[in-house]
């Protein structure tokens, strides 16, 4: 059964590939503008890491690869966004294997929301998101594969190191603790070694992404009563400050409503976003609390095509007024019930 979803989700997932490989957006630039640049031994950190790769450097090699086979007529874009689907597809057998339960399996696999993210916006969240459900399922009998595992997923986009509390929390021997950054730390050595570049402007370039600021729930609200950058600065870290904390008071439930309660927690109150995030929250929303899924499905689908259509349908246009007044209510609406959904999981939690 599982090889056959599995397969059927291969299937759809090239089908959306083929139909969306002619759309283009900041993102996929900033894919074939890094792969050229390393490909010709130039340095990227501190500019243009800055904008187009505030990462470790890793995906900057998938890049330059994509780029190179590009000249022999093999598409970079198609290729990468490839890699994308490969590594949703063990996304699939990973909640498999965590859940043991086929219809989570095809919540997943017919699921718009990773598609989308995948294959039309060519985000690679789908990487972190497969290292990092392999670290949950290796993290209670194999936990130095679990630590490494989660180290490879922080280096291939920062974002995981939001969980690094429940890690901590996890892992019986505090030696392993060290390991968190093994792959990262590999990452910037390699780099170090083959390029002219500097240790601390890599980590200055990586540390200094943030999303998008104004753009989601407490953002939007915050940017119209101020576009001061000392605020904006005070509250992000207010908000990290007030993220580790809460993953510290949540560390006595049950491991799955953990990363659950840290996504809600996050997309609740974070004021900087990008809409490649969604992808973070379906694999452990479908796990952990299936009954959510059609709703959170349709909101955020809503929302992200609020965006997407302007891509596919008025590219270097001006978007139309009714997409804007479409997309800030919806976007209003999705983030209402993460409110809603956050506040009810908190009560259950504290009535259990």
């Amino acid at each position: 059964m599982i090889k056959n979803i599995l397969f059927i989700s291969f299937i759809i997932r090239i089908i959306f590939l083929l139909t969306f490989k002619n759309v283009d957006n900041f993102d996929l630039r900033s894919y074939e503008k890094i792969g050229k640049l390393t490909l010709q031994n130039i340095n990227i950190y501190p500019s243009p890491a800055d904008i187009n790769h505030p990462y470790f450097p890793f995906y900057l090699y998938l890049e330059a690869i994509s780029n190179l086979l590009n000249k022999i007529g093999i598409n970079s874009i198609l290729l990468l966004k490839f890699i994308n689907i490969v590594f949703d597809i063990g996304i699939i057998l990973l909640i498999y294997l965590i859940s043991k339960n086929i219809k989570k399996c095809l919540w997943y696999s017919l699921n718009p929301i990773p598609i989308l993210i995948s294959t039309l916006h060519g985000q690679f969240d789908s990487i972190p998101i497969f290292f990092l459900l392999l670290s949950v399922y290796f993290l209670k009998k194999k936990q130095i594969l679990s630590i490494l595992s989660y180290s490879f997923s922080i280096m291939t986009k920062t974002w995981p190191i939001i969980f690094l509390i429940i890690f901590f929390n996890k892992i019986k021997s505090k030696k392993l603790n060290l390991l968190i950054m093994f792959f990262p730390l590999i990452s910037i050595l390699l780099y170090l070694t083959i390029f002219k570049s500097n240790f601390i402007n890599i980590l200055k370039t990586i540390s200094s992404y943030q999303g998008l600021y104004g753009l989601w729930g407490v953002g939007i609200i915050l940017s119209s009563i101020t576009n001061s950058l000392i605020f904006k600065k005070i509250f992000i870290y207010v908000f990290l400050l007030s993220l580790f904390i809460y993953s510290y008071l949540i560390k006595n439930r049950k491991l799955l409503n953990k990363f659950y309660s840290l996504l809600l927690f996050f997309y609740c109150f974070t004021p900087n976003f990008s809409i490649q995030y969604f992808s973070w929250f379906m694999p452990f929303l479908i796990i952990e609390n299936p009954k959510k899924v059609r709703v959170f499905t349709i909101l955020i689908s809503l929302t992200l095509l609020s965006y997407y259509i302007v891509w596919i349908i008025y590219p270097n246009q001006s978007t139309p007024l009714y997409i804007k007044i479409f997309e800030q209510l919806i976007q209003f609406l999705t983030w209402a019930y993460f409110l809603r959904s956050f506040f009810i999981n908190e009560l259950r939690q504290v009535m259990d």
